[in-house]
């Protein structure tokens, strides 16, 4: 079964908000509809510096499992994609993703296929989405973050 999508790409309401974003992308995998504005009150983000990456374990208030997991492999992304399973990655950004420049900053984006030199993802700074880069380029933003993950899996 291929990994499934969202059904649209959300964008950060906010500077900081990116994940709060990628949390209301993932939990709309699942069928879980919440707000933007009400995840990020969940998560104590806030506006203009973000929220701690470890703070996504909170999104199990809307009945689901959270993994959060470090130094991980990307073959372990690629089975949990392949699993249905919603995975918001922890990154630094580099000038190798798109829309990024020379902006270094810590973020989240909802990864949602890997492939043998491509990775596609929803970016929630961004206006528009899904995006691809080289498996390299994402995989040295990723590493910046101790390869870090997590999995959101839909409560049976």
């Amino acid at each position: 079964m291929p990994p499934f999508e969202p059904f649209t790409h959300v964008q950060q309401i906010a500077l900081g908000y990116c994940l709060p974003a990628c949390g209301q992308m993932a939990l709309a995998q699942l069928g879980i509809t919440v707000t933007q504005a009400e995840l990020a009150h969940a998560l104590g983000t806030r506006a203009g510096v973000g929220t701690p990456f470890s703070r996504v374990e909170r999104l199990a208030r809307w009945g689901v499992r959270v993994q959060l997991k470090r130094c991980i492999s990307v073959d372990e992304l690629t089975a949990a994609l392949a699993a249905d399973v919603a995975v918001i990655a922890a990154l630094t950004t580099t000038p190798g993703l798109p829309g990024w420049g020379n902006i270094r900053t810590q973020h989240t984006v909802l990864v949602i296929s890997i492939g043998n030199e491509q990775v596609t993802y929803h970016d929630p700074a961004l206006s528009y989405g899904p995006v691809s880069t080289l498996l390299a380029e994402f995989l040295l933003a990723w590493s910046e973050m101790d390869e870090q993950a997590a999995f959101l899996i839909a409560s049976s």
